[in-house]
């Protein structure tokens, strides 16, 4: 329940308005510590005066209300941006970049914290001989909003252009590569592979995409009634109401322990990649895929959607039970590996069959992915080098490119996939 809970306000904290919120109220709890310097163990004494100290403050209010403005349409430019160049599922990820929202999160704490202490300063709450500690936090909010500016012309280099979704659509692959390795088979143990005998179904409540499972409150579900939960999806898969979540063998589950489950199955109308690294890959694939459409024809930033994908999946360790599961009574099927290598890699090679350079990429991304100690991936990789050699043979028309093709090409026809 906890875990569940915390990956829940994980996904709530990446919303913008919930970082300038956190870091407003942060605002304004330091700007009434000022009338707290009088019970501090020491004195504090300043040359500055009140006037002086309105005049700071304001200078940061209107800056600050201005900087924090700009930086917002900014921020909304090169959203748009990216889901025009790039793909719809690419600007929800730009929606989450943390840089971003602290950066703009800071600007307006900052105004928040300066328009506090201006009304308080107004309504006589500060006196002459706290002046002194309103300086010092006055002070260290300056050093944030340098901090924070320094950080964001940095991040603006790049921001929403294609590079840059790019590397930050692979970041976020990563991470959910890193979680798969950590917990293979979701943490649990793997599917037995058969029909499992008298066992009760859980059915979907709703329809939609499994986004999270997890696998600490069904192991205490299990533990609590003395049964094993076999999974029938993983993060990623599309149910409906009615289908079946999982099956429960060796008892029967009441009313408060299915709804546990239910909880902790997070089913939503979107596929979100911290447990699902084929919706990740998938985005990338679609940001190489549009970059092939011939309003844009870029065939070289396919190129490098499939150089990207290729490595992150050779990165991809094969699944092996842990020596000691997080949770041992449940049982999770594998990663298919094969649709990973198909549905990340197949659109660029169907899109792309008329650019040269793009084929060329596809077949030696093959090349690489045979030797991948999946055997999985390498029946995928054969078989996707078949499928885009003969997409290349009917879209080219010079003889000498499909020539150069064949050379390097895995497999020449479905025949030889083994």
């Amino acid at each position: 329940m906890i875990r569940n809970l915390m990956w829940r306000l994980r996904i709530f904290s990446r919303k913008l308005w919930i970082r300038a919120s956190l870091i407003s109220l942060l605002a304004v709890a330091g700007s009434l510590l000022a009338p707290l310097s009088n019970y501090l163990p020491f004195k504090l004494t300043s040359g500055m005066n009140m006037s002086t100290l309105e005049n700071l403050l304001g200078i940061i209010t209107s800056t600050m209300l201005s900087v924090a403005t700009f930086s917002l349409s900014i921020m909304v430019s090169s959203h748009l941006a990216a889901d025009t160049s790039a793909t719809p599922r690419a600007y929800r990820l730009l929606q989450q970049d943390g840089r971003t929202q602290t950066v703009i999160a800071t600007f307006i704490g900052a105004f928040v914290y300066a328009l506090t202490l201006t009304i308080m300063l107004d309504l006589g709450f500060v006196q002459d001989n706290e002046v002194a500690l309103v300086y010092i936090l006055t002070i260290v909010v300056i050093i944030a909003i340098v901090i924070a500016l320094l950080r964001w012309v940095a991040h603006l280099d790049g921001l929403g252009s294609v590079e840059r979704t790019l590397r930050q659509t692979e970041d976020r692959i990563t991470e959910a590569i890193t979680e798969q390795g950590r917990n293979p088979f979701l943490g649990g143990l793997p599917a037995l592979g058969h029909a499992v005998s008298d066992a009760v179904a859980v059915r979907a409540e709703k329809s939609g995409f499994v986004q999270q499972v997890n696998m600490r409150d069904l192991q205490e579900v299990a533990k609590e009634n003395g049964v094993q939960i076999h999974l029938e999806d993983r993060p990623g898969n599309w149910v409906t109401r009615g289908d079946i979540l999982a099956r429960i063998v060796g008892g029967e589950l009441g009313d408060e322990a299915q709804k546990k489950i239910f909880k902790a199955i997070a089913i939503n109308d979107r596929r979100e990649p911290d447990q699902d690294v084929g919706h990740a890959l998938m985005i990338m694939s679609e940001i190489g895929d549009r970059a092939l459409s011939p309003g844009t024809n870029d065939p070289q930033t396919g190129v490098n959607a499939i150089s990207r994908i290729t490595r992150l999946i050779m990165e991809i360790p094969v699944e092996e039970q842990m020596d000691e599961p997080v949770a041992p009574d449940v049982y999770a099927p594998p990663l298919d590996m094969r649709a990973l290598v198909r549905e990340s890699l197949y659109p660029l090679a169907r899109d792309g069959a008329g650019f040269v350079e793009v084929v060329v990429s596809v077949q030696r991304a093959c090349a690489v992915l045979t030797r991948h100690p999946n055997n999985a991936v390498a029946t995928a990789a054969r078989q996707l080098s078949a499928d885009s050699l003969a997409l290349a043979r009917d879209a080219m028309r010079l003889a000498g490119d499909v020539a150069r093709i064949e050379e390097i090409a895995v497999a020449s026809s479905p025949s030889e996939i083994i």
